[in-house]
């Protein structure tokens, strides 16, 4: 008796790692680098709910990484650290001509998936069109980490024969945030941002001080962005489950602290008028 008591438990035991480890070879998990030069716990927690809720949807775990910066967030991905990032539109380019890597979903703010950036001045600023900056002082946000706060910019400038590091007086103010506070303080001339910034309502005090003298063409959003290796049947089940997010009061809640309302389908050709701007960028 004593020794079929030992024989059975040792059948369980066995029976137990074999279900154990099925269980984890049918697991799927992945990771999303997404880049925050302070670790913010607002954002991480945004970020947070949503992939909780993609998770549930997708049946796929998701563990979020946080890079200092996008070349940071290129380089976790080359070196297989990361399966996911999310990058703004230059990085993306720059992401997928290193990386070949694909496209998913890209976020929309106000209902869209594209945006515009753009120059603003104070609302009693004598500065009127671009050509009127030089000389003055240019608020931007992160030296070549941002695609409206600085890439985005500087082409536009090059567009209209202004040098920013000639014509202008340029200081970095870390976040789209500070350029429109900056403004509208009357610390700096003019900055440069995303032009969504001053439909929050969060905004409105800043944003009722300042006047756009020049906008951007419309832009794709950022994109989250698949490893080149990631199998199409996971990229398709984390599309789907993104794409669920606007269509429920669940999906709209975890939405509710990031800024997004909805994802929408991301491709590579959406990019082309980003790779326009980098050509004058480049110049």
């Amino acid at each position: 008796m004593k020794y079929l008591k030992k024989y059975l438990y040792l059948v369980l035991l066995i029976l137990f790692f074999i279900i154990f480890t099925i269980s984890i070879q049918a697991e799927e998990f992945i990771t999303l680098g997404v880049t925050s030069k302070k670790i913010a716990l607002s954002k991480l927690e945004s970020w947070q709910s949503i992939l909780d809720e993609v998770s549930k949807r997708s049946g796929i775990d998701i563990e979020l990484v946080v890079a200092k910066d996008h070349q940071t967030l290129i380089d976790l991905m080359r070196n297989k650290k990361i399966d996911l990032g999310y990058f703004s539109p230059v990085f993306y380019v720059k992401a997928r001509n290193e990386l070949n890597c694909k496209p998913i979903v890209l976020e929309k703010r106000l209902g869209s998936p594209y945006y515009r950036g753009g120059f603003i001045v104070h609302k009693n600023s004598k500065i009127k069109n671009l050509a009127d900056l030089k000389g003055k002082k240019l608020a931007l946000t992160a030296k070549r980490d941002s695609t409206s706060g600085y890439y985005l910019p500087i082409a536009i400038l090059n567009r209209n024969n202004i040098n920013y590091k000639d014509d202008l007086n340029v200081v970095y103010t870390g976040k789209h945030i500070n350029v429109l506070k900056s403004v509208s303080y009357g610390l700096v001339d003019a900055g440069a941002i995303k032009l969504f910034i001053l439909e929050d309502e969060l905004n409105k005090e800043h944003s009722s001080q300042i006047r756009i003298i020049a906008k951007s063409s419309y832009l794709p959003t950022s994109s989250i962005t698949a490893r080149e290796d990631i199998k199409k049947d996971i990229i398709n089940k984390l599309r789907k489950a993104f794409l669920s997010l606007d269509t429920d009061q669940e999906g709209l809640k975890a939405m509710q602290k990031s800024g997004f309302d909805g994802f929408a389908v991301s491709n590579d050709q959406m990019y082309d008028i980003v790779r326009e701007y980098l050509v004058d960028y480049s110049k």
